[in-house]
Parts: C-alpha cells; sequence; structure tokens
C-alpha cells in the first residue's frame, strides 16, 4: 500500500483473535527487527514475545487503554542502551518503520505504552533490562473492523498550522509548498499518528530544506516517540516523491520548543 494512503487510513486495532500467524510472517517480521537492528548499529534491542498470553498476563490492570491490558498473540518490544533525547526519537522511528512492515503482511497492530508500568514488573514480564522498554507492539489478527476503514476518529490541524515559512510561526503558503513539491508530502503527514493526538510536530521550510521542531508539553518524553515516528514518515512520503534527503539531528530548546534536526533536500 502507497505510505500516502496508509497514513490516512491508519487506525489500530485493540481486539485481537488469539491465534498466531504464520511461520513465513513471523520470519518475516523477525527478518525486517534484524535489518532495522544492522541500521542503526546495535542502538536498538529488539525482543519479540511469540507468547502473547506470558505478556497480557503479566501487565494485567497496569498498561492498556483505560486500564484494560491489550490482548494479542504476539508483541514485539524496543528498548535501547541509553536513555537520551536521541535514542527516544530512534525508538518512535524503529518502532514504527517496523509496524509498517508487519501491517504490509496483512496484519494488525497496535501501540501500547508502558512507561508507567513499575520496573520490577517490567523485569518479570521482560527479563534484565525490561525497565528500559516504553513502548510495545501488539500484533496478529484484529477482530472485526480491519485497520483500514473509511472512518475518521480524530481531527487534524491543517497543514498552515504545523508548516511554516522561513521564520517559526510564520505560516506557509500553499503555493510555496507546491513549487518546491512539498504539498502532497504535508497534506498526508499531517495524518501522522501520536500520543493523545497532540500532533507535537512542526516545520519551518527554509532554503536549503525543512527544520523540525517538537512543541514543549506534559508529554515530552512520549512527543519525542511522536517526533520520531514523524520523522520516519516524512523520509518515507519524500522517497514516494522522488526526492532525496536526510535527517541531521542537532537539538536546540528555543523556551517553548524544541528544534530537533534539519532534512536538507
Amino acid at each position: 500500500m502507497l505510505i500516502t494512503q496508509f497514513l490516512q487510513k491508519r487506525k489500530s486495532v485493540r481486539d485481537f483473535k488469539p491465534t498466531a500467524i504464520d511461520k513465513y510472517e513471523m520470519d518475516a517480521i523477525k527478518d525486517a527487527v534484524a535489518a532495522i537492528d544492522a541500521e542503526e548499529n546495535g542502538v536498538f534491542k529488539f525482543l519479540i514475545l511469540e507468547n502473547g498470553k506470558v505478556v497480557s498476563e503479566g501487565l494485567k490492570g497496569k498498561a492498556g487503554y483505560s486500564g484494560v491490558m491489550i490482548e494479542a498473540p504476539h508483541y514485539v518490544a524496543l528498548s535501547t542502551v541509553s536513555e537520551t533525547m536521541e535514542n527516544r526519537l530512534k525508538v518512535g522511528y524503529g518502532l514504527e518503520k517496523l509496524n509498517t512492515k508487519i501491517i504490509d503482511l496483512g496484519l494488525d497492530t497496535c501501540w501500547i505504552t508502558v512507561d508507567e508500568v513499575d520496573a520490577s514488573t517490567m523485569r518479570g514480564v521482560f527479563g534484565e533490562g525490561g525497565e528500559r522498554i516504553h513502548f510495545l507492539i501488539a500484533f496478529g489478527h484484529g477482530k472485526g473492523k480491519k485497520l483500514f476503514s473509511k472512518e475518521t476518529t480524530s481531527s487534524r490541524m491543517p497543514v498552515q498550522e504545523v508548516v511554516f515559512e522561513a521564520t517559526y510561526g510564520n505560516p506557509v503558503s500553499l503555493d510555496t509548498l507546491e513549487n518546491r513539491g512539498l504539498l502532497d508530502i504535508f497534506s498526508t503527514l499531517i495524518y501522522a499518528p501520536s500520543h493523545k493526538n497532540l500532533q507535537p510536530w512542526r516545520f519551518v521550510i527554509r532554503d536549503a530544506g525543512v527544520d523540525l521542531y517538537m512543541v514543549h508539553t506534559d508529554e515530552d518524553l512520549r512527543s519525542l516517540i511522536d517526533m520520531g515516528v514523524v520523522s520516519f514518515y516524512f523520509e518515507e512520503l519524500v522517497k514516494t516523491n522522488n526526492m532525496n534527503g536526510k535527517w541531521t539531528i542537532s537539538f536546540h530548546d528555543e523556551g517553548d520548543k524544541l528544534r530537533i534536526g534539519t532534512f536538507t533536500l
């Protein structure tokens, strides 16, 4: 599925069938994990839990949505060797990259936040280092509605509220985006998922590229994960529009916002 269609119709599934996925699907996911891990030179530590009951029982009442743990046949967790802002970005980037590959196999997924679960429980479920795991992806075959449907469940800020031109706060003109081949990219990017749908990202279009900012809130640690997610989708959308470039990460706090880095086009 094209990344444009994927983002505009993307939904999580919270009810999974208990049936395990096929071996070839699990092998494909393991191959994807190995490839992503190699790209980041060991910064990540992925953990695939094929027996999902161990996870769902261990985290019952402590994680999930509205106090109800999402029960799935399988889960994948991701931690990093150290807790830094850049590594939090990489967690969001790496997990969402894997998430898209799982969905490409025709499977359903759901992100689960576990950063408020006590360290003892996390180590009990995931082993040594489990306390460094803050997010999981549940995956398998969903019950009822599929991941993609025609319904829209949450509003999104329009492009001109999240994309600026030359200076932060100066709304970009759609003509500028069109002329630079970026209109379709940002029109799609507003559908990227984020914690509580906060959409903490902001972009500034400059001559040489695009600067990425995060708006400060009480949810900054989770927003950094979201920034990794949106940076992944920006890269993918740029590729589909036959453009090249890469992110250069350089953090700079500017009071009410954090400058994340620059994508050179």
